[in-house]
């Protein structure tokens, strides 16, 4: 159970339980509406072998009805097993072929194999690493949206691994992101959006009885307008998911729009758009200066990042930021905290372009905080200690072990915060 300084909270994959409950034949809705496109919801909360999530329950409706007030015929299927929800998939690929758009969402429990996200049936048993075979892989369903002119694909679940671990923290060191990266796992057609609620490795948080996901609030908050352009939506989207988080939940994105794409419908009540999930503003500390120098040295950060400072009068105040480095054999080099829970831990996003190499990357990766020392591991357990000098510079170490020498002189200083 996963818990914020100010609500309880549970993860979407982050809790067991044998719930014990009869499978229910899942409910099918359909929202009709003038035919701009076609939209798939699934809202999975009354799992039978898994910890319930009766958020979802909010979740998957008020999605469904804002893709309807946007135009697009939408089917909504909720707790579904199996059989139920690839009939449903084999459905809209039919209702697919020849659309302009094709939105599907999804709620429910999904986990992280290998490098791919599978979205997890209402009957699926995720106590053993065999269940894998019986999930539903999110390849799979963005195959049978190929027949659309545009597509757009939203994921909100965890990608993390259940089952004692399930290499959780491979998944997590294997967040890192590179330009060969993406050209290398360019699967996706033209014009296609993929919104994952949180990365590879993560939980993605739920809300108190009675309110939206994080995540679903700030896409309701997105969608709610009288126009959403898919192709700036991550951006926005992952600004406003770090700030109602406080800096803990980052989206992940695959985006092969090159040009706008606009959805247009009625703007959504004043209510609609409240929620317990806003965040707090003034805590938000703005990038300004790193994404000028990301972009002057070619670093790809992703869109809408943000700093959070921590709640009340912390003296950690100081170290959410970001800060520089530039060495000639190593590259230029960013570490940008994101947050911190005083004493605890850090969220903390490292990207550069590698010495030698000129291939640039950023990582998303959880670090202990202990008095001025911040410890994180990246891919290959390799450690690494930054160290605040005071409020505007720092020091990285790495001890040396193998054919690596330790590093004791890459020195920091702040861009931001």
């Amino acid at each position: 159970m996963l818990y914020s300084k100010t609500r309880h909270i549970i993860g979407r994959r982050s809790l067991l339980a044998a719930a014990g409950s009869t499978l229910a034949f899942p409910a099918i809705v359909r929202a009709q509406g003038k035919k701009a496109g076609v939209a798939l919801v699934i809202g999975n909360s009354r799992y039978q072998w898994e910890a319930q999530l009766p958020n979802v329950k909010r979740d998957a409706p008020d999605i469904a009805k804002r893709f309807q007030a946007l135009g697009l015929q939408t089917e909504l299927v909720q707790d579904a097993p199996r059989d139920a929800m690839q009939r449903a998939i084999d459905k809209f690929k039919s209702a697919a072929s020849g659309a302009n758009l094709a939105a599907f969402y999804f709620a429910g429990h999904g986990v992280n194999w290998g490098k791919d996200t599978y979205v997890v049936p209402l009957d699926a048993d995720l106590s053993t690493p065999n269940t894998v075979q019986t999930l539903i892989k999110v390849p799979s369903i963005e195959d049978a949206m190929g027949v659309a002119a545009n597509r757009l694909l939203v994921f909100d679940n965890c990608r993390n691994n259940p089952a004692d671990g399930w290499r959780q923290l491979e998944a997590q060191r294997a967040s890192r992101v590179t330009l060969e990266d993406e050209r290398a796992g360019l699967t996706a057609p033209p014009n296609t959006l993929i919104l994952f609620s949180t990365a590879p490795g993560r939980v993605a948080l739920d809300g108190p009885a009675g309110e939206n996901s994080p995540f679903a609030a700030a896409l309701l908050r997105q969608l709610n307008g009288q126009s959403v352009d898919l192709q700036t939506l991550p951006g926005k989207m992952r600004r406003d998911l770090l700030i109602a988080t406080a800096g803990n939940q980052v989206l992940w994105d695959f985006n092969t729009y090159r040009q706008a794409f606009v959805l247009s419908g009625p703007a959504a009540s004043i209510a609609a758009n409240r929620s317990g999930w806003s965040g707090d503003p003034s805590k938000v500390v703005e990038l300004t200066n790193t994404y000028a120098y990301a972009q002057q040295n070619g670093i790809p950060l992703p869109p809408g990042l943000i700093a959070h400072r921590p709640t009340g009068k912390s003296s950690d105040n100081q170290k959410v930021g970001s800060f520089n480095f530039t060495n000639g054999q190593r590259g230029p080099t960013l570490i940008l905290v994101m947050s911190v829970e005083e004493k605890r831990s850090g969220e903390v996003i490292l990207a550069g372009v590698e010495g030698g190499s000129n291939v640039p990357y950023w990582r998303f990766v959880t670090a202990s905080l202990s008095g001025n020392d911040l410890e994180f591991t990246v891919g290959g357990g390799q450690k690494y200690t930054f160290t605040w000098s005071d409020a505007n510079s720092g020091s990285v170490t790495r001890p040396g072990g193998g054919t690596r020498k330790a590093l004791t002189s890459a020195r920091f200083t702040r861009l931001d915060g």
